[in-house]
């Protein structure tokens, strides 16, 4: 696992404490056009053919499974948020069903953490059944998968297909990333039931684009109706600040836990 908080002051994923990864690799290919028509490609994917290449020999769309990475959040006693496919899709079709199963048990056996899980494919939601200490989110559509180029009209679909799915779950939190908001999504939002919501610029390297100040103001007028609570990722340049969770973290005094046994 590896934590979001540096000695050097870099917060990494800003909501979450440790990202888990024991699937690792996804197939989507994801590709975001910017306002410049430059393209960006999925961080996860960047990360695994530069910086940590011999982690992912065969390429980062090659599926990886490391048994091994189980046990971790198990040795982690100190309550946590752990994104646990912050290098994945745990829902992506090519992940076996028993590896999914496997990894949910682990989430169910530490149940003193909090687990946040993001997809691109939600309607493979609906065939698990997820503890209640799994907070079940997707991810606003990209501009390409899989190769394809997605239109407007195809991102929207997308979109209403995530919220329908959400809407049929049994789970406490049901959240969605908009990371980057790259269009007036406010009007597909307005019949969802999201208890959660994180938002972002858009980004290619250390370049920032900035959604359109209307976009911002329509979504959170959408979100604040439904007392949907808001976590702005650090490349959004909005006032007043929001880094708001949806329920209360549960955590001991300093000393009381300790976290041990933790490995990148």
């Amino acid at each position: 696992m590896n934590k979001q908080a540096n000695s050097r002051g870099g917060r990494g994923i800003e909501w979450c404490d440790y990202t888990w990864n024991p699937v690792r690799g996804c197939q989507h290919g994801c590709r975001w056009t910017m306002p410049d028509g430059s393209i960006a490609e999925c961080y996860a994917e960047t990360i695994a053919e530069r910086v940590a290449q011999k982690a992912y020999p065969q390429g980062f769309e090659h599926h990886y499974w490391n048994p091994l990475a189980l046990e971790q959040p198990l040795k982690l006693q100190r309550p946590s948020r752990i994104f646990l496919d912050s290098m994945s899709d745990l829902m992506g079709n090519w992940v076996p069903d028993e590896q999914v199963e496997r990894v949910l048990a682990v989430c169910r056996q530490a149940e003193w953490h909090t687990f946040q899980l993001l997809t691109k494919n939600a309607p493979r939601l609906l065939q698990f059944n997820f503890p209640s200490n799994v907070w079940v989110g997707v991810s606003a559509p990209p501009s390409f998968m899989f190769g394809r180029k997605l239109s407007l009209q195809q991102q929207s679909r997308m979109i209403e297909r995530q919220l329908d799915v959400l809407s049929q779950l049994s789970v406490p939190i049901r959240w969605m990333s908009i990371e980057p908001l790259s269009f007036d999504i406010a009007p597909l939002l307005v019949a969802s039931d999201l208890e959660w919501a994180v938002i972002g610029a858009a980004t290619n390297g250390r370049r920032e684009f900035q959604p359109e100040p209307a976009w911002i103001e329509h979504v959170l007028q959408v979100l604040d109706a439904h007392g949907t609570k808001i976590f702005f990722k650090g490349n959004l340049k909005w006032k007043p600040w929001r880094e708001e969770f949806p329920l209360p973290f549960r955590s001991h005094s300093e000393g009381e836990r300790s976290a041990v046994g933790i490995t990148a």
